[in-house]
């Protein structure tokens, strides 16, 4: 375990001066401030206007990011051969692997620190500031940004080319916002077949419903418990992928 601070360091320190992480960053105040110019088109309604094109904005360029970085992080290195460099080292598989994505997903929360504040300066000019509810966003942001993150890492372990492995999880993505729905249809099928499959792909995706907090703006706020389980399904559903990822890496003939 000792040898995850420095692969986590070396990941951080790499992504943050990768030109993915800047123009991710840059696109992101881009985005933010078309959103700027749309909310001014709305009259009375700017501060909700900028409240959720913004956070829609923040939360789309951060999973985009981490999909295609954790993707990336291990083929690339694996295709130029560094790999066989760097475990040549007294380095665990596991301790790099989850080196690896702890410093990607702390370089992807940095990203989304920098537009959330520029995000909340923005709104504070409409005169909207609810800093605990805002907070709450952002938490299941990271949430979410955290699941695909190890979901990614895991389809790329598993398919082995980037394409492939960007576009399973682009998909389970989609998947993980329906999850209720598939359930719902698996109950109403009349096929076994399908049936089975829906329930799979329900259980297999991310259930995106957790991290919902955004549908709480304009109604009472949920209970504490809402949030604490948001949280826990993030870690649950982060753990078993990087499990997995691990059992996957332990695995490969390097």
């Amino acid at each position: 375990m000792q040898t995850i601070s420095p692969v986590f360091a070396y990941t951080f320190k790499e992504l943050v001066r990768r030109k993915a992480w800047l123009s991710s960053a840059v696109f992101g105040l881009v985005l933010l401030g078309g959103a700027l110019i749309v909310s001014a088109l709305g009259q009375d309604e700017r501060a909700r206007l900028m409240l959720d094109l913004g956070l829609a904005a923040i939360e789309a360029i951060s999973l985009i990011g981490v999909v295609f970085l954790t993707v990336s992080l291990i083929l690339q290195e694996v295709e130029s051969r560094v790999i066989f460099l760097i475990l040549s080292h007294p380095v665990r598989r596991a301790d790099y692997l989850l080196g690896r994505y702890l410093g990607t997903l702390a370089a992807v929360t940095l990203s989304m620190a920098g537009m959330a504040l520029l995000h909340a300066a923005l709104l504070s000019l409409y005169g909207w500031w609810e800093p605990g509810r805002y907070l709450a966003a952002l938490v299941c942001m990271a949430g979410k940004t955290a699941v695909m993150g190890a979901l990614s890492l895991l389809l790329s372990l598993a398919l082995t080319s980037e394409a492939a492995a960007m576009a399973f999880a682009l998909f389970f993505w989609v998947l993980g916002h329906f999850s209720s729905e598939m359930r719902f249809l698996a109950d109403r099928s009349g096929s076994a077949f399908l049936k089975t499959t829906l329930i799979a792909f329900s259980h297999a995706a991310p259930d995106f419903a957790h991290f919902n907090y955004r549908d709480f703006w304009h109604a009472p706020a949920p209970a504490a418990g809402w949030l604490a389980w948001a949280v826990v399904y993030a870690l649950a559903y982060t753990t078993a992928c990087l499990a997995l990822a691990v059992q996957l890496f332990e695995q490969k003939e390097f």
